[in-house]
């Protein structure tokens, strides 16, 4: 008895298979569901098309049609469009490309500073900033501080007199009784000449502030 060849159509043939099937000689019948039992003798017959995409002895049916297609199409090209997949494996022509390149050190624990950490970023700030740069802004801040206390002291109206860039001079500004030190009972008698340079100023407690800040020691 000649074996038959177990033939199970993909679904969209699956109907005109069984036509064909049935109105052959000797007809061809089921041997399972949806698998025909098809003799040597007829299988060769068997339309290209009603074979595409079915499964015979157990193995998915590759057709000369798909095999003539496959060969045309060329390499796969991966996603940047110029590599291309040979033998199993990826060709990269272009020493640039970063499809399957593994990024080492992209979203790390410790490649960023997470977010909600100021203290972190703001010791990184001094640390990157020169020390005498850091110096500088501090005595200026605790001069401002000290300035600002001063007048809230003395009920002035705001203006910072004993600033040490309000030098005065007797030709063009002359003494008006004012100050942070006049209005505390201080000595305002002035002008109090820098003695490193050619500015004067009006109180004693201005020219000291001109002199922390102008003339630091190195």
């Amino acid at each position: 008895m000649t074996e038959l060849i177990h033939v199970q159509p993909a679904r969209p043939q699956l109907r005109d298979f069984a036509r064909w099937a049935t109105v052959q000689t000797p007809k061809i019948g089921t041997v399972g569901v949806a698998v025909f039992g098809v003799p040597p003798d007829l299988y060769v017959e068997a339309p290209e098309e009603l074979l595409i995409g079915a499964t015979v002895d157990g193995h998915r049916y590759v057709s000369p049609v798909e095999d003539a297609a496959e060969q045309g199409a060329g390499p796969r090209l991966l996603g940047c469009g110029l590599c291309y997949e040979e033998g199993g494996e990826e060709v990269h022509p272009h020493p640039e490309c970063t499809e399957g390149v593994e990024l080492l050190g992209v979203a790390a624990p410790d490649a960023f500073t997470g977010p909600g950490e100021p203290e972190a970023d703001a010791a990184a700030m001094v640390a990157a900033t020169p020390p005498e740069m850091v110096e500088r802004a501090m005595t200026a801040a605790l001069l401002a501080t000290d300035l600002a206390a001063s007048n809230a002291a003395g009920g002035g109206d705001g203006s910072d007199r004993s600033d040490p860039g309000h030098d005065t001079g007797p030709a063009d500004r002359p003494d008006e009784g004012g100050g942070d030190e006049h209005a505390a009972g201080g000595d305002s008698t002035g002008p109090f000449p820098c003695n490193r340079c050619a500015r004067s100023f009006r109180t004693e407690r201005g020219r000291d502030s001109h002199r922390r800040q102008v003339h630091q020691e190195v």
